[in-house]
């Protein structure tokens, strides 16, 4: 690395500055993609916020200070090397080759080869090879973007994420008194002289309370009349022994002007006393009306300080009473799969919203947190992304609309002036993980502190998420807030190293929320009330809403909560059908899926019906293709040598299972295998830019090996890399003494003829299931040493209860936030069990099977309810069997036909390959979204899709590709592409 040197001249220009901070944040990218070494990964990342820093300080301050510029310029100036870069000539002074760094890189940009833009970085950024260089450099930038932003005025440090956004200003600050108000009325009802004293409950929905602009409809005859038009509506369900019943609470604009009677109760300018409505003077009364109008909701007018009954209307959110409510931490628990990216980043934000508006409310207790928000199902099985905040309505002392205080008296935390953004820093990382923060602690090994009130220390939260510092490193809280110069100095890093670079915004809301200088004034007191609000949306909720429009640019910000309540958040963040399509899509799946009886969503568990079962004898293999576990024993064809014998000991466990194949049904997989290749050719080999392809599709198989030496082999070429988990006294070396792990090869090779081939040996000739820490250290190899794009795991358990799944569930996290596709077999116990994981894992595509016409195999599990049910042929699969294993008769190919959700799984990871390799050749700045699960998930949801009025086959949705019209690859390219883009956006 070149030495720090100053500027020739000074070039503190803020637009060179913002333009270079936009080159040397993209190139960090792109270098921490491609290099293996820790280290350097972390300088990149590192490197990357403090150019995003500087980007935003210099777009929201044309004026800069010169002289911190022209350090910054130079620092970043340093990265690139003096020698080895040819476009650089000699006599080229400082600014120059930073201009022409910018010129360059746009410039190869343009070309949209991955391979140019790669070794592009590696000579312009240069060799970071000694961490003294990295080290210093990392710290004097740091300072310097520290300096910058410190010369800056609060507004302006704030602009850095006040992006414009058409018909977007900062939200009212009218809603915590509204809200307040709403919490003090209803408390002062609740006293009344029945017999027996009533427990009254409230839910609050939560949103961001922004409306778009919409026109003036007409009033229908069965509506009431709303007299508070322009201002709040507060919608919940409030409880009287526990049953709950739907409220809307209207309120009036806060600038309208009314004249107080004696009895405290105002009526509106223009109104006359006997135009108002009866007023409520307890609750039980109309609570208790309520409970006989089931479709109906009751209609509450706020005026001063007085509830006044407005009748009932009907309504469209027809809760189940049967069923409890489920909280958002037993979502974290029990329904990893419900957390989409779409639904992630839409519940952060109505959380952040939820503090800008409720923080230092009633509605808000001391140590609120995930168990405080809960979603209702409906008497549809749906669960809309509807969160409610759950509150009794008990007495406080002071909770006057500006007074209350729910935190005083409460040491909650010394270093904190507002402990709901440390609450609210919980429930982002909660959410982004799907693991409740106590989980999130134990992984790291962090004992947390212990509190009254159930609240989270900011010393636990900055460990979790920053990590552990070093015994010489800290314990320093009076610089607290300093949070990216105290990552430098951590022992450990926390969970924030798993967050990748895209999530940026995520990242700054987070780190905003922790860093507690920001929430207090010169003198270390807490800021006033205005100041807190306005700095809270533009350090926490701004970065939030960009955090889901640089997601989802298809969500307005006026819609969001709009938006939120369509979505099914218990069915993969569908949208919710209407009444008619709902009964239409029910009347088809009737047959296919047998319908449970009522239940809580907290009892819709992930695995069922997990008791064991013996394993039977070849009497049962004839009759019987399904097993107990969740992979068959393998069954030898005629021309086979068996490799063990089928007959099993009841107590032995076995890895993988399938059943051998029917010859019709054989031929009738190579038609279909057929019209696959006749896509792949199309759209792949007969593309011009395909044979330049530098950036191939990396895929491991986790299996028993392989037989290299096999003839379907010799076509393909060698196999990138392998290695032996499953004994590592023989690390390169992986023979399939079974012939499940050829098998498996063999398909993937046949559906990404052009992809790079890594093979991980994890079990061996006699089936038996292996240590669960084989497994993970498979995991981590592929990804951490080879970088894979995607893994093939055909095998399973019947559940996630055995020893070592913590660390191995933690190995498939870690491959999941680093965007490495995971595809499980489903399991071959047809309706006898669940998933068996990791195909019931929330960050694994689950497979299941059909024949080639799309009909649910045998032995495929029955769909889930609230899933995605992926399927692709899995009957009588024809592939390669090692050839020792085979007789030598004439004609011999050394292919057998097998079936099982096993061979379906590496047909779907072929097909994601081709998928993958597609957007690279057609649409590359696609092509790193849909590396995430959902959005794969999305586009394979597509191709399922045959017409507008598609349902799914079987509950299955069934994914196949020809050139028939009716397929999505059938059209022109531009209309696939069109496709692709509209299924990521969904």
């Amino acid at each position: 690395m070149a030495a720090y040197r100053p500027l020739d001249h000074d070039i503190g220009s803020g637009e060179l500055l913002q333009d270079v901070a936009v080159t040397f944040l993209q190139m960090a990218g792109v270098a921490r993609l491609n290099d293996s070494n820790g280290d350097s990964k972390v300088f990149y990342s590192h490197l990357a916020f403090n150019c995003a820093r500087l980007q935003e300080l210099a777009k929201a301050s044309p004026c800069l200070d010169a002289g911190l510029v022209s350090q910054a310029l130079a620092h970043l100036g340093s990265l690139i090397p003096m020698t080895g870069v040819p476009e650089l000539p000699a006599y080229f002074k400082a600014e120059a080759r930073l201009r022409a760094l910018n010129f360059h890189w746009r410039e190869v940009q343009s070309l949209g080869n991955n391979a140019k833009i790669v070794e592009f970085v590696s000579r312009w950024l240069g060799p970071v090879a000694l961490s003294r260089d990295r080290d210093l450099l990392d710290g004097v930038l740091e300072s310097c973007v520290d300096e910058i932003s410190k010369q800056q005025p609060i507004q302006s440090r704030n602009e850095a994420f006040k992006i414009s956004v058409a018909g977007i200003d900062e939200p009212s600050f009218a809603v915590r008194k509204a809200a307040q108000s709403v919490f003090n009325a209803l408390l002062s009802c609740k006293e009344c002289a029945c017999s027996c004293p009533h427990r009254f409950g409230a839910k609050l929905e939560l949103g961001t309370y922004r409306k778009p602009t919409k026109p003036a409809q007409r009033t229908r005859r069965y509506r009431i009349k709303n007299t508070t038009a322009g201002g709040l509506d507060f919608k919940m369900f409030l409880s009287m022994e526990r049953n709950w019943n739907e409220v809307r609470i209207h309120t009036l604009k806060e600038t309208q002007v009314g004249f107080r009677l004696p009895d405290d109760t105002a009526v509106p300018h223009g109104k006359t006393v006997s135009a108002v409505r009866q007023s409520i003077k307890t609750l039980c009364a109309p609570m208790i009306r309520t409970q006989s109008k089931p479709l109906q909701r009751l209609e509450l007018k706020l005026t001063g300080n007085q509830l006044f009954e407005m009748g009932f209307e009907k309504t469209n959110f027809r809760i189940d009473k049967s069923t409890d409510a489920i909280s958002l931490a037993q979502c974290l628990e029990e329904h990893h799969e419900w957390f989409t990216e779409k639904t992630k980043r839409v519940l952060s934000l109505i959380v952040a919203y939820t503090v800008f508006h409720l923080d230092n409310t009633s509605w808000l207790p001391p140590g609120w947190g995930s168990a405080n928000i809960k979603f209702f199902q409906t008497t549809s099985h749906e669960v809309p992304l509807r969160p409610f905040i759950e509150t009794q309505l008990s007495s406080r002392e002071d909770t006057g609309d500006e007074s209350c205080d729910p935190f005083a008296g409460e040491d909650l935390d010394s270093d904190h002036h507002f402990p709901a953004l440390v609450s609210l820093a919980v429930i982002l990382m909660e959410v982004y993980f799907v693991k409740p923060f106590e989980r999130l602690a134990k992984m790291h090994r962090i004992q947390l502190i212990e509190n009254a009130n159930g609240s989270i220390s900011l010393i636990d939260v900055d460990q979790v998420f920053n990590g552990v510092e070093d015994e010489d490193g800290g314990g320093d809280w009076s610089s607290f807030g300093d949070n990216q110069k105290r990552r430098t100095k951590r022992e450990e890093e926390g969970w924030r190293a798993q967050i990748p670079e895209d999530c940026l915004y995520l990242l700054t809301a987070i780190d905003n929320c922790l860093d507690s200088e920001q929430w207090e004034d010169e003198e270390g007191q807490p800021l006033d009330h205005q100041t807190l609000r306005s700095r809270m949306y533009q350090n926490v909720v701004r970065p939030l809403e960009l955090n889901l429009t640089h997601g989802f640019s298809n969500i307005p910000l006026d819609g969001v909560d709009e938006h939120a309540r369509e979505i099914n958040f218990a069915q993969w963040g569908h949208v919710i059908p209407t009444r008619e399509s709902e009964d239409l899509v029910a009347s088809r799946l009737s047959s296919a899926i047998t319908p449970d009886r009522t239940q809580s969503p907290a009892g819709l568990s992930l695995a069922q019906n997990q008791a064991s079962a013996n394993v039977m004898g070849a009497e049962y293999w004839r009759g019987h293709p399904q097993s107990w576990l969740p992979f068959l024993t393998f069954h030898p064809s005629l021309n086979m040598k068996p490799s063990f014998s089928v007959e099993v000991d009841s107590h032995s466990a076995r890895f993988f299972d399938d059943e051998a194949g029917l010859s019709d049904g054989s031929r009738r997989y190579e038609n279909w295998k057929t019209r696959y290749k006749d896509v792949y050719e199309k759209y792949i080999e007969n593309c011009p830019s395909s044979t330049a392809t530098s950036n191939p599709v990396k895929i491991a198989i986790l299996d028993t090996g392989i037989d290299g030496d096999h003839p379907v082999f010799d076509a393909y070429g060698d196999l990138k890399d392998k290695h032996n988990y499953f004994n590592e006294s023989h690390k390169r070396r992986v023979p399939d003494g079974n012939g499940h792990g050829t098998f498996v090869a063999s398909l993937i090779r046949e559906y990404a003829p052009d992809a790079d081939l890594y093979v991980i040996k994890i079990a061996g000739r006699d089936n038996e299931r292996p240590d669960a820490q084989v497994v993970r250290k498979a995991i981590d190899h592929a990804v951490d040493e080879w970088q894979v794009d995607i893994i093939s795991m055909s095998f399973g358990w019947p559940s996630s209860d055995f020893d070592g799944y913590d660390d191995l569930q933690e190995a498939i996290d870690r491959a999941y936030h680093k965007k490495v596709l995971m595809f499980a077999a489903a399991s071959n116990s047809g309706g006898n069990l669940g998933r068996a994981y990791p195909a019931s894992s929330p960050h694994v595509t689950c497979v299941h099977s059909t024949d080639t016409f799309g009909n649910r195999s045998k032995f495929s599990p029955t769909p889930e309810r609230n899933a995605v049910n992926i399927a692709t042929v899995g009957d009588s699969v024809r592939s390669a069997w090692p050839t020792f294993l085979c007789g030598d008769g004439p004609g011999q190919d050394y292919l057998v036909s097998r079936s099982g959700t096993s061979y379906a799984t590496p047909i779907l990871a072929g097909i994601a390959a081709f998928l993958l390799h597609y957007t690279r050749l057609h649409l590359p700045e696609s092509a790193t979204v849909m590396k995430r699960k959902e959005n794969m998930e999305a586009v394979l949801k597509r191709c399922a899709e045959r017409g507008p009025n598609y349902s799914p086959r079987d509950g299955y949705l069934y994914v196949e590709l020809s050139l028939n019209g009716h397929n999505m690859f059938g059209g022109k390219l531009e209309n696939v592409n069109y496709e692709i883009l509209q299924a990521l956006k969904r």
